[in-house]
């Protein structure tokens, strides 16, 4: 089970129960903590010191280059495993008869399309939020 959360004082993963964080083998007080009055304090054991794990909201990232269309995707999923951002450039092909043809096209996922991987909020132009902005935070 890969985690989302690490503890800054002792690194052991840390999973969320009912009762609070604790490690995989359900550990609450951590072995490093470090009381907030100093070493001198009379407090012994304290909880986790939960700090995200680097890249544990990427489910997989790949590159897809395709002759037959010209075309490079690059591919992040960072929801549901099943589905991923997609952002494609391809070059129109020199003899499409209009005004594009030899010029490289960029899709990107926009807000509002029709089916997601997650859903997106303009931030500004080229920038998203991804996902709810009330989601729940650590």
């Amino acid at each position: 089970m890969d985690s989302l959360f690490r503890c800054r004082a002792c690194g052991e993963d840390l999973i969320s129960t009912v009762d609070g964080l604790s490690t995989v083998s359900g550990e609450f007080g951590c072995p490093d903590f470090e009381p907030p009055d100093g070493p001198d304090s009379d407090q012994l054991d304290g909880p986790h010191d939960p700090e995200r794990v680097p890249l544990s909201w990427c489910n997989s990232a790949a590159v897809h280059s395709d002759e037959s269309q010209d075309s490079v995707t690059v591919s992040i999923s960072v929801g549901d495993p099943r589905g991923a951002f997609t952002f494609t450039i391809r070059r129109v092909p020199d003899d499409s008869g209009n005004d594009l043809a030899g010029q490289l096209l960029l899709h990107t996922p926009y807000a509002g399309e029709a089916a997601p991987h997650m859903p997106l909020a303009a931030l500004h132009d080229g920038t998203y939020l991804i996902g709810s902005p009330y989601a729940t935070r650590a």
